[in-house]
């Protein structure tokens, strides 16, 4: 068992902080959003006929999350065991506003090497995002 297993108050921290940047613009959120844009035409809806596409689209996506991940556990002195202990801490604990789009987050980090469970998390991902837009953009008052 190693140290950071035991401090759970501090994997809670890390927990916290990942999940924070992850959405972050500072953090993987931009190169999410980047992802998303630049692929637009095909997080529409899923639709079969791309299924080819998507699998790239799926190595494309998991190298940068790797690589950028890797750079986050660098900048916070963490190993890549760490990064499990801190995942699941994350999923444990997530609540708030948007606990369920970082949940998605969360689960999509997890599954990311599984195309299969990927392409779910992906879409489900982008349905949250695309409902809480659309929620945003009602609460603004009409003049």
């Amino acid at each position: 068992m190693s140290t950071l297993e035991e401090d759970v108050p501090r994997l809670q921290v890390l927990a916290a902080k990942l999940t924070k940047w992850l959405l972050a613009e500072e953090g993987f959120g931009r190169s999410l959003d980047d992802f998303f844009r630049g692929h637009s035409q095909y997080f529409d809806d899923y639709q079969d006929e791309h299924a080819l596409h998507y699998t790239t689209l799926h190595k494309e996506f998991s190298t940068k999350l790797e690589a950028e991940v890797e750079g986050w556990l660098a900048e916070e002195g963490l190993t890549t065991d760490d990064l499990a202990l801190i995942l699941r801490a994350a999923k444990d604990g997530l609540a708030g506003e948007d606990a369920a789009a970082e949940v998605d987050l969360v689960e999509m980090m997890l599954e990311a090497v599984d195309y299969q469970k990927w392409i779910s998390s992906i879409f489900a991902l982008k349905r949250r995002i695309r409902e809480r837009r659309k929620v945003r953009v009602r609460k603004v008052p009409r003049l």
